[in-house]
């Protein structure tokens, strides 16, 4: 096993299950892959986001699936297969035979995505577990997502990743993450299967004292259709959409959809998720 790799599965303590063993080679193979990003002068043009982002640079202390990217300038004919070289030589050198598949691209595509597969046996002997629980040809999976089309109102930042080793990506600051996951949780169909992660997510930024960019999120809802008064979004405004979205979500539903990306000892912890806890939250949400 390489060293580094080694460095990083000491992060994930014991690992007890087959779920955590997954967990921490997509985790592994994250970090690679934004390194291999790096190398290849992505974070130049884009910049880190999502649950991911929130994990990997702020200490979120849920799993997370896919790595979440969003243009510095709207580019239509951007490509994302023009860094799958530099992701599979940085995965190559850290003793991993992942393979990159493009699933959209185009100009008429808004989000690009691929995805990262490495095959779960020789996945797990390359961080030095036992492979024989794993299913022949059964891959890891971790999908690449990158918004070509973001509208303005954010704000960036430089933030340090250490391992596999030390190297800078360009992210968004805490409140513009803040306002790109209320836009994933108000502007989701209720219709859609619910995700808690933007639940677990939202109380997370609640309970960090995070402000919300009130702009970008103002910017996103508007691009997404989900707000169109002529009226700038206010903080007023914002609660009410807030506790209109908590009284009307299933959070049985809520919970099971976050139960499998959380610790065992967190899952005691959801006993208390209802409608009046985050209508009580959303009064806690602050603007900037």
């Amino acid at each position: 096993m390489n060293d580094a790799v080694a460095v990083m599965l000491k992060q994930y303590g014991k690992i007890q299950s087959p779920k955590d063993e997954d967990n921490a080679l997509k985790e592994i193979i994250q970090s690679i892959s934004l390194l291999g990003l790096h190398r290849g002068g992505f974070f130049n043009i884009a910049c880190f986001y999502g649950g991911t982002a929130l994990r990997i640079l702020y200490g979120l202390d849920r799993f997370s699936e896919d790595l979440d990217f969003c243009l510095i300038e709207k580019n239509p004919s951007f490509s994302l297969s023009l860094y799958f070289k530099s992701i599979h030589d940085e995965l190559e050198r850290f003793g991993f035979s992942a393979r990159i598949e493009e699933k959209r691209s185009g100009a008429d595509v808004a989000v690009e995505s691929a995805f990262v597969k490495q095959d779960t046996i020789t996945g797990l002997m390359s961080i030095g577990r036992n492979p024989k629980r794993a299913q022949k040809g059964q891959p890891i999976k971790v999908k690449l997502e990158v918004d070509k089309s973001n509208p303005q109102g954010f704000v960036t930042d430089k933030k340090l990743i250490k391992l596999p080793i030390p190297f800078m990506v360009t992210t968004l600051t805490e409140e513009s993450l803040f306002a790109g996951k209320m836009h994933a949780l108000l502007a989701r169909s209720y219709l859609d299967r619910v995700k808690g992660r933007d639940y677990y997510d939202f109380l997370f930024y609640v309970s960090r004292g995070t402000k919300v960019n009130l702009k970008y999120l103002d910017a996103k809802l508007r691009d997404s259709g989900h707000y169109a008064d002529d009226r700038a979004l206010d903080r007023e405004t914002l609660i009410s959409l807030l506790k209109e979205k908590f009284m009307n979500v299933d959070f049985e539903k809520v919970k099971s959809d976050v139960k499998p990306f959380i610790a065992l000892e967190k899952e005691r912890d959801l006993a208390e998720w209802n409608s009046d806890l985050f209508v009580a939250l959303a009064e806690e949400v602050a603007t900037v």
